[in-house]
């Protein structure tokens, strides 16, 4: 995508997603970005396996924290308005919207696989334990009670590209044993 169609879909987004919960900000758009790197590897795609969309996985970076803000996904809508004033052709706007409409549960394309495990690679390992465990606290949740429900990750089963599946169970296996040290140590220290 070039930097002018580029600039002017981050002017579109970034209102919508400084209006989302807090939680999520636009800035997570380049931590999915360097997700996605790392997805890839640097590996070249096989003979067989067809080239990457690099335009669609870019519009899906940019627009997938956005789309319950953008209202219907159905044809005709704000998103292809939007899009059409880009000066997408309409096989790219019909692209886009499918894409952003699946690629959370059921991915079908390789853009949209990079972008759903790079997600998934977002929840999972420590630092996503620990913000877990940090939004229990402002529920007033118990330490040994948000310890006991807390979550490391999805499952390596849920990535749908090898690589993804590799680096998601590494930082699961990371986040459960960070989880695990913490109920050891906070269990030693309620008996003594």
């Amino acid at each position: 995508m070039d930097a002018d169609r580029r600039r002017r879909v981050e002017q579109f987004v970034k209102p919508l997603y400084a209006g989302l919960d807090g939680v999520q900000t636009f800035d997570r758009v380049e931590r999915l970005r360097s997700r996605v790197v790392a997805l890839r590897g640097g590996e070249p795609r096989g003979a067989a396996e067809p080239p990457l969309d690099e335009e669609l996985l870019d519009l899906l970076l940019l627009l997938h924290g956005v789309v319950e803000r953008l209202g219907s996904l159905a044809p005709d809508g704000r998103l292809d308005l939007f899009l059409r004033g880009l000066g997408l052709p309409e096989e790219r706007v019909r692209a886009v919207r499918t894409a952003l409409g699946r690629f959370r549960d059921d991915p079908r394309r390789p853009e949209e696989e990079l972008v759903h495990d790079a997600l998934l690679l977002e929840s999972a390992g420590v630092a996503a334990a620990a913000e877990r465990l940090m939004q229990a606290g402002k529920k007033r949740v118990a330490v040994a009670r948000a310890l006991a429900q807390l979550d490391p990750g999805p499952p390596a089963g849920r990535y749908r590209t090898p690589r993804g599946a590799a680096l998601g169970g590494r930082r699961r296996q990371e986040a459960e044993a960070w989880i695990e040290d913490l109920r050891r140590r906070v269990a030693q220290e309620s008996q003594g």
